[in-house]
C-alpha cells in the first residue's frame, strides 16, 4: 500500500513536471509568437524618435550657424565702419593738406609771376632809361664838341642855336632824373608836406610858365578863366603843379598846331582842372593803358613813357583822381579832380 502510494505520488509529481514543462513550452511559443510584433513597434518608435532628434539636431545646427553668421556680419560691419571712419578722417586730412599745397602752389605761382613781371619791368626800365639818358648826353656831347672846335668859326646865330640845343638836352636829362626821384618817393613811404591854401589860377600860371619854352610857335595856350573866377583851395601846390606840367608836356609833345586849353571849375567840393588839346587824340580803348609805366602810343616820339604814370600816381597820392575824357573828340582831354579841403595824408 505504501509502495502504491509512493508510485502514485511519484507519478503525480512526474505528471506535474510534464504539465509544467508543457506549460513552459506553450509560454515560450506564445512569447515567441508575440515578440516580433512588439519589436517592430519599438523599432518604428525608435526610428521616429531618431528622425525627430535628427530634425531637431539639424534645426539647432542651422540656427547656430545662422547666429554665428549674423554675429560675424555684425562684427564685420562694426570693424568696417571703424575703418571707414578712420579712412574718412585720413581723407579729410589729406584733402586739407592738398588744399594747403594747392594754395601754396598758387601763391608761389603768383609770386613767380610777380617776380617775372618785376624782372621784365626792370629790364624794360633799364633799356628805356639807357636809351633816354644816352640821347640827351650824346646831344650835349656833340654840340659841345662843335662849339669848342678851334678850327671852326661859327656865326653867332649858329652858336646860339647850338647853345639852345645843349640847354634843351640838359633839360631833358634833368627831367628824366627828376622823374626817377619822384617815382622813388611816390612808391616809397614819402610823407606829404603840410597842405596849404593857394589859388587855382596861381597853380595854373606857374605850370604854364614852366612849359611855355617848349611850346611850338604854331600852338597857343587858351586860358578861358578870369581873375574874378579864382578859387582858393587847401592842397599841395607843388604836387598839383607837377601834375599839370606833366599834362601840358604831353599836350605840347603831340600838338603840332592849334591850341591847348587849361581851365578849372568847382564841382561839389572838388576842383576840376582840365587840360585839352587839338592833337591826334587818344583811342578810348587806351584810356587806362596810357597811365601805365613806360606806356607810349607812339614809339617814335621822344619820352620815357613816365609822364602820365607819374601824374596819375601823384593825383592819387594827394587824394585826387586823374582821368581821360573819352567823350572829347577834338583831341585829348584830361580831367584832374582834387578836394578843395583835403584831409592831411601821410
Amino acid at each position: 500500500m505504501k509502495r502504491a502510494d509512493i508510485l502514485t505520488s511519484r507519478l503525480v509529481l512526474l505528471v506535474g513536471l510534464v504539465v509544467l514543462m508543457l506549460a513552459a513550452t506553450v509560454q515560450v511559443w506564445a512569447d515567441a509568437t508575440v515578440q516580433p510584433t512588439d519589436t517592430l513597434t519599438v523599432l518604428n518608435e525608435l526610428r521616429a524618435e531618431n528622425e525627430l532628434l535628427q530634425q531637431r539636431s539639424r534645426f539647432t545646427t542651422g540656427g547656430l550657424a545662422m547666429i554665428l553668421i549674423i554675429a560675424a556680419m555684425l562684427v564685420f560691419l562694426v570693424i568696417n565702419n571703424r575703418w571707414n571712419h578712420r579712412l574718412e578722417i585720413k581723407n579729410r586730412q589729406l584733402e586739407r593738406e592738398r588744399n594747403v599745397v594747392v594754395a601754396q602752389n598758387k601763391q608761389l605761382a603768383i609770386e613767380r609771376d610777380r617776380a617775372e613781371a618785376a624782372l621784365k619791368a626792370k629790364t624794360a626800365f633799364m633799356q628805356s632809361m639807357t636809351h633816354e639818358i644816352r640821347t640827351p648826353l650824346n646831344g650835349i656831347s656833340g654840340f659841345t664838341q662843335v662849339l669848342t672846335m678851334p678850327d671852326i668859326d661859327l656865326p653867332q646865330a649858329e652858336k646860339q642855336k647850338l647853345s639852345t640845343n645843349i640847354q634843351e638836352n640838359i633839360r631833358l636829362l634833368t627831367n628824366i632824373l627828376d622823374d626817377l626821384l619822384l617815382i622813388s618817393d611816390l612808391e616809397g613811404h614819402w610823407q606829404l608836406p603840410t597842405a596849404e591854401q593857394t589859388s587855382a589860377t596861381g597853380i595854373i600860371t606857374q605850370a604854364v610858365e614852366t612849359v611855355m619854352p617848349q611850346k611850338p610857335a604854331t600852338v597857343t595856350f587858351d586860358l578861358p578863366y578870369k581873375k574874378v573866377d579864382d578859387l582858393l583851395i587847401t592842397t599841395y601846390p607843388h604836387m598839383v603843379q607837377t601834375i599839370l606840367v606833366k599834362l601840358l608836356d604831353n599836350a605840347v609833345k603831340f600838338t603840332k598846331a592849334g591850341s591847348i586849353t587849361i581851365n578849372f571849375n568847382n564841382e561839389n567840393g572838388m576842383v576840376r582842372f582840365s587840360v585839352s588839346d587839338t592833337g591826334p587824340g587818344i583811342p578810348a580803348d587806351k584810356k587806362d593803358v596810357i597811365f601805365e609805366r613806360f606806356s607810349k602810343l607812339d614809339s617814335f616820339i621822344q619820352g620815357t613813357g613816365l609822364g602820365l604814370f607819374i601824374a596819375r600816381m601823384s593825383a592819387e597820392r594827394i587824394g585826387g583822381q586823374l582821368t581821360l575824357d573819352t567823350s572829347y573828340s577834338g583831341g585829348a582831354k584830361f580831367d584832374l579832380f582834387i578836394p578843395i579841403n583835403p584831409q592831411q595824408k601821410s
